[in-house]
């Protein structure tokens, strides 16, 4: 067998039914966290367990090799060899939250597309590297390597079942998570997690707030309630900012547009509405600290924790989530850092910004940057499978706020499958795919595996 791009391109081609079913099966599962309960056989949910196994199911029936990392992970294998690819993919998804054309879970395929939670990320990408694995192997390929499509079950919340599996398993010498862009992403920023922590004092007239179900998403709704009626000043300044919103009996709501917490300057977070609102009419301890330190601000300027790499860009800032109830105050704020050794930094500008005020802060995620050479054989294998098929030369690899299970690997980057021009969708409303990018993707992940495994 000769495995060139032509030959690439029709076994994809023949294997794009497949992928529309696989993906559309895996949406129908809602594996959003449910509670993480280490002590459960569903650590991470029914759902996930439920997706994970099924997956598992479906490739054992294939005729592959799986394991079940006790529900946390597990992996597809095939080939053998003393040294193993890695190809990292994740099943859980996040919140469908935002107006949908339907329900999210149940995937649309209209006008070439398809449109659902999860048929970008990651579950359409790991059904896509799955089914390149299955075309090498249905075409008689035998790699010098062992293969494995690792899958966790919590990418969006932490990564926890990765840490567990590679406790229990043995980690791959290299390796790429179709969970991104092409043509590659060879680094990642540092993803670190602050708390604001408090209770209102009595000058507030907050009596709730509520907003964002995750730290990683921009909130695009918000909701809080007052004591004092001021719901005509409301609406008027809804429509003087040119902002959405709307009061329902005592609630007042915001609306802003969600997105990926990397890129926070794509939304519009529904959070700065209420608080800029409050801080105009009716301020406090917490609106006076949210303003001058906080909101309006997806830099970290006004805390003083901007920072800037060449390679790795600038620091993003995202606040995910508010809650207020019984007077106690909680504040969620997602950063993707581009330098490492940066906690301390962290540490002294919150110390320094809750000086003199009712409030505490706490560090509960952080971590380090991620970066593999462009020259290296892994990076310069898979761009060149991504030149083959796109013609694309002017592209090269390049660095991202996000987070993808690369990091786990140090010999590991994050390769496709959003081909550069398209709309990023991730996190939003009715996330779609392209079909036809997707026949691609497939014959690009399976001469990359190819190259890099013969």
């Amino acid at each position: 067998m000769i495995f060139t791009k032509d030959f690439f391109i029709e076994k994809a081609t023949a294997y794009t039914d497949e992928w529309i079913k696989l993906t559309t099966d895996l949406v129908k599962f809602p594996s959003v966290l449910d509670e993480f309960n280490p002590n459960s056989d569903a650590p991470f949910g029914i759902a996930n367990k439920e997706a994970l196994n099924w997956m598992l199911n479906h490739a054992k029936e294939d005729g592959f090799k799986v394991l079940n990392c006790d529900n946390y992970a597990g992996d597809v294998e095939f080939g053998e060899g003393n040294d193993t690819l890695g190809v990292l993919a994740h099943l859980d998804v996040v919140p469908a939250v935002g107006k949908w054309s339907g329900d999210p879970f149940t995937v649309i395929h209209k006008d070439g597309k398809l449109i659902g939670r999860g048929v970008n990320d990651d579950k359409g990408p790991l059904a896509a590297a799955y089914l390149a694995i299955k075309l090498l192997r249905d075409s008689g390929f035998k790699p010098s390597k062992k293969i494995k499509l690792i899958m966790g079950c919590d990418e969006e919340s932490g990564s926890r079942c990765l840490e567990y599996y590679f406790k229990k398993n043995p980690m791959p010498e290299f390796g790429f998570s179709p969970d991104a862009c092409f043509p590659c992403i060879n680094g990642e920023k540092a993803h670190f997690h602050y708390n604001i922590l408090g209770t209102l004092t009595s000058k507030s007239v907050i009596t709730s707030f509520n907003s964002g179900e995750r730290y990683n998403i921009v909130p695009d709704e918000a909701r809080m309630t007052l004591s004092i009626d001021l719901k005509d000043k409301y609406l008027s300044y809804l429509k003087s900012h040119g902002l959405k919103g709307e009061v329902d009996g005592d609630t007042y709501i915001a609306y802003g547009v969600s997105a990926h917490a990397m890129s926070p300057e794509k939304g519009v977070n529904a959070i700065f509405t209420l608080i800029n609102f409050l801080d105009e009419e009716a301020p406090c301890e917490f609106t006076n600290y949210m303003t001058k330190y906080i909101i309006n601000d997806t830099s970290g300027i006004k805390l003083g924790i901007q920072a800037s790499h060449p390679e790795m860009k600038d620091l993003t800032q995202n606040v995910g989530l508010v809650r207020i109830s019984c007077n106690e105050i909680f504040v969620g704020v997602d950063l993707r850092v581009p330098v490492n050794g940066y906690e301390s930094v962290l540490r002294e500008k919150l110390s320094k910004s809750c000086e003199g005020t009712s409030f505490k802060f706490e560090i509960p995620v952080s971590g380090n940057t991620h970066y593999v050479p462009s020259d290296s054989f892994l990076v310069k294998t898979l761009l060149n499978a991504y030149q083959e098929f796109t013609g694309d030369y002017v592209n090269k690899a390049y660095s991202i706020g996000g987070g993808t299970y690369a990091k786990f690997i140090d010999n590991a980057v994050a390769f496709g499958p959003q081909f550069v021009g398209r709309e990023d969708v991730d996190h939003q409303a009715d996330e779609y795919v392209l079909i036809e990018d997707y026949t691609k993707a497939i014959a690009i992940y399976a001469m990359a595996i190819y190259e890099l495994t013969k």
